[in-house]
């Protein structure tokens, strides 16, 4: 889409979007391309498989702790 269009389905001004958009593509979300005088954008979703490939450890980890908790709030509360 470009810049124009994702600024029509958010409640902030184009300029914003555009600040929003150059931060985007400068961590490597987004790629612009030039068609005659307008940029479009497309997501780049390979810096976010990676970003969801380390946190699933930590899923792990808080879905076990959550499991842990819940057992030992219907315990007796000694946690046996």
């Amino acid at each position: 889409m470009s810049a124009g269009q994702i600024a029509r389905r958010f409640l902030v001004s184009r300029p914003a979007v555009s600040r929003h958009l150059r931060v985007l593509r400068r961590a490597g979300l987004v790629h612009e391309n030039r068609v005659a005088q307008s940029r479009v954008y497309t997501l780049n979703p390979a810096p976010l498989a990676r970003v969801d490939r380390w946190l699933e450890s930590y899923r792990t980890y808080w879905s076990t702790l959550r499991h842990d908790l819940k057992s030992f709030d219907e315990s007796d509360g000694t946690g046996i």
